[in-house]
């Protein structure tokens, strides 16, 4: 401040004008502290936000109707030496004796002997093909034609077959080796050797000994009783004996057989609800913190009395112990899963008794009733018809939904214009194929030379076609229809196709390149107490419209087929939303960034915060203007002293001059 202090009057002008102005300061000194308590209220209700936050998230896993933590399973073997185990979410508890009598094996054999992998050997071509995989045709000429030479042509040629150079130590000589890519007896090994007979010093590699090692299927043998199941299998990795269970050999023992055991893994399960709990119980604490009054200090916690907070707390306490509507009242309950709710308000684990739960040993209980307590579920009466997921705007229903199926959904499958011959011969001039699968056009795809029986060529052209290693698509199932060809997608809906079918091949395998064929969407809808909701069908998944009162989102997995489509309703469902479902829900209502609770809580401190920032800013801006006018008041003040000052002293000078 502009300082004037004593320059005539010798008064002490700032400490008179700082006493002026001083309610003014005072006004803002305490607008300052109510601000300052707001900033507190505020920093505290964010801190509730961000542990409801944290709540939110540690449900996302406790609220999945697909990929359930709650149907995980694992498996183990008794031996580990002889084969390994893995298992998928779906696959089914329980304990199999499995003997392995054979490993499956690759095809290998070996050329003749060579003094030295240098030998220079014949020019021409030779052939390779690994069961009834697409030929690799090599050319040997003057810048290969050693037998190292010919090792490499063939290792960055063929894509099917290894080769490499051994020391044959019992007759001191190099061989090449051939080892096939892929196991099982189908996979041998067959060379065409089209190389010129040699004139001169050159030497003829010959493939056409004795196998090193022949191709072997793996033989399984599940239970030892007179039923026992005997299966053969190309690799040595098995997807097909046991379901949703993969077994992986690593050797044989036909006298020993091995326990494999599947049981739940409750693991991720009680991790993810030790995580809600957790949660749960610090959003607790923190709402108590922040709420208390100290009787000790007679001071409160920044939100006692914030009625948001507070129905918050009960609302949270009131949803985790109800009961869950529309389930069995066997397991509706947290409590029966062995949480319970304390005199302080958090939450409690039995873990024995939850594990116990987990673990299957309630009678009459399986993963499915204990995701339905959390997330969203949904049972039909039909199993053509089950239900996927749901969303918040999901309502659960009162009465069972009605689903009206109007089409099934269908894969794209085209039928060759013209029947095959009874006998069929592909060489190098009918051998090419191309076409389009599911939208995406597949690589050349090339036969094996011979003649073929119709059911002969079905099955190699299913295999080539599938066995594509660049190939982007699902795979296509290839059947005859009275001695028509038939090529049939495995995806549903309008994405799925056949078409485009050409190449040297397709004219012998009876098509024209006129044969389109596409799948069609499933088609339905849904009816709540007599009135239609829309839905849309994409593949075999039926939605409901995002606008529907009740359905929307819902989506169904719809897997009846068009002899299973009637006039009128093919299905009940009846939709229940589990606890950490509803908090979800509830949580995105409070969350909700236009209209929600917390929203608007936070736009009203901010409100605030924003009015007595303006009332500060008036009251200095009053302050400082009275501070200015005294400021010129004073020095007006001064500069009249100082001129009376200036007359006395002239007066006093014309008097003593007289």
């Amino acid at each position: 401040m502009f300082s004037i202090d004593g320059l005539v009057s010798g008064l002490d002008t700032t400490s008179i004008i700082e006493g002026l102005v001083s309610l003014q300061q005072s006004q803002v000194d305490r607008l300052t502290v109510k601000k300052n308590k707001i900033l507190t209220e505020q920093a505290a209700f964010q801190g509730v936000e961000a542990r409801l936050l944290s709540l939110k998230s540690s449900m996302s896993l406790l609220n999945r109707s697909t990929g359930s933590v709650f149907d995980q399973t694992t498996a183990s073997s008794s031996d580990e030496s002889i084969l390994t185990v893995t298992s998928e979410s779906k696959a089914i508890p329980g304990t199999y004796n499995v003997r392995v009598n054979s490993l499956a094996r690759a095809h290998q054999i070996g050329s003749q002997g060579f003094n030295d992998p240098s030998t220079t050997i014949s020019t021409g071509t030779i052939s390779f093909q690994v069961g009834d995989r697409s030929v690799t045709d090599i050319t040997v000429d003057n810048s290969n034609n050693t037998v190292a030479g010919l090792v490499d042509a063939i290792n960055t040629q063929s894509a099917d077959v290894s080769a490499s150079i051994v020391f044959d130590q019992a007759n001191s000589a190099h061989r090449i080796l051939l080892s096939s890519k892929y196991s099982g007896e189908a996979n041998q090994i067959n060379v065409t050797n089209n190389l010129i007979t040699p004139t001169g010093s050159e030497v003829l590699p010959d493939f056409s000994g004795a196998a090193i090692q022949d191709a072997t299927n793996a033989e399984l043998q599940l239970g030892s009783g007179a039923g026992a199941i005997v299966a053969e299998y190309d690799s040595n990795v098995i997807d097909g004996l046991i379901e949703n269970v993969t077994l992986n050999l690593e050797s044989a023992d036909v006298s020993k057989d091995i326990n494999i055991k599947v049981t739940r893994d409750t693991a991720a399960a009680k991790t993810s609800i030790t995580g809600f709990v957790e949660s749960y119980n610090s959003m607790i604490q923190y709402i108590d913190d922040q709420t208390a009054f100290n009787t000790a200090n007679n001071t409160a916690s920044p939100l006692l009395g914030n009625r948001t907070v507070s129905t918050l707390k009960n609302t949270l306490s009131s949803m985790v112990t109800e009961s869950v509507p529309g389930i069995s009242s066997s397991i509706n309950r947290l409590s029966q899963l062995g949480i319970d709710i304390d005199n302080t308000g958090k939450l409690t684990i039995n873990n024995s008794e939850l594990e116990s739960v987990l673990q299957g040993n309630t009678e009459g209980l399986d993963p499915s009733d204990i995701q339905r307590v959390f997330g969203m579920s949904g049972l039909s009466d039909n199993s053509g018809v089950s239900f996927l997921l749901g969303s918040t705007r999901t309502k659960t229903s009162t009465s069972s939904y009605q689903v009206d199926i109007l089409q099934s959904a269908e894969r794209g499958v085209v039928t060759a214009a013209n029947g095959l011959g009874s006998s069929i011969t592909i060489d190098a001039s009918n051998n090419q194929l191309q076409l389009t699968i599911d939208s995406l056009e597949t690589a050349t795809i090339s036969l094996a030379s011979g003649t073929y029986t119709q059911e002969e060529l079905v099955s190699h052209l299913q295999s080539r076609i599938n066995g594509s290693d660049t190939r982007d698509f699902d795979d296509v199932n290839i059947s005859l229809e009275s001695g028509f060809l038939e090529i049939t997608s495995q995806r549903y809906g309008l994405a799925s196709e056949i078409a485009n079918i050409t190449g040297t091949a397709s004219a012998v395998l009876g098509f024209d390149g006129t044969e389109t064929g596409v799948g069609r969407d499933v088609a339905g809808s849904f009816i709540v107490d007599g009135v239609i909701e829309t839905a849309t069908g994409t593949g075999r998944v039926l939605v409901g419209d995002s606008e529907n009162a009740n359905t929307a989102d819902l989506q169904l997995r719809v897997t009846l087929t068009s002899g299973q489509v009637s006039t009128g309703v093919e299905a009940n469902v009846n939709i229940a939303r589990g606890i950490s479902s509803s908090l979800d829900k509830y949580f995105g209502e409070l969350l909700a960034s236009d209209v929600g609770t917390l929203k608007t809580v936070d736009d009203n401190f901010e409100l605030r915060i924003e009015s007595l920032d303006a009332s500060i800013a008036r009251v200095n801006a009053i302050s400082e203007s009275k501070t200015e006018d005294l400021i010129a008041q004073f020095t007006t003040l001064e500069r009249v002293l100082s001129d009376l000052q200036s007359t006395s002293s002239f007066l006093t000078s014309q008097l003593a001059s007289l």
